[in-house]
């Protein structure tokens, strides 16, 4: 069986890359318009920095997870923020989805930090 040090050190890890492949997926959906190839594969690029922002977050906070608490921590806050305060209560669900998920692995990281 699995000790607490061994799943609180794993959890967050493992949830970041899940919630990179959930945001990388989510950016193909660029590809359902129609049009030139170039401005597609522009549109495709720009959907994944977030993606891309939080896999270099993931390899800085693989060895330092105070790194990893805080710009999971942030990046979860201002999605959260900004989705409410530009969309309003129709972005709930999204922020259910991507927001909250990011705190939580940031809340894992710091956890991580303590306990090491």
């Amino acid at each position: 069986m699995m000790s607490t040090h061994k799943i609180i050190l794993w959890a967050p890890r493992i949830l970041s890359i899940l919630l990179i492949l959930m945001l990388f997926m989510l950016s193909f959906d660029v590809f359902e318009v129609d049009d030139v190839w170039y401005r597609l594969i522009l549109g495709f690029l720009i959907h994944n920095i977030p993606a891309f922002v939080l896999t270099i977050a993931l390899v800085l906070a693989w060895k330092y997870p105070l790194v990893g608490a805080v710009i999971y921590t942030i990046a979860g806050l201002f999605y959260a923020f900004y989705m409410l305060i530009t969309f309003g209560l129709e972005m709930v669900s999204g922020v259910l989805t991507l927001g909250i998920p990011a705190i939580f692995i940031g809340v894992l990281f710091y956890l991580t930090y303590q306990k090491n």
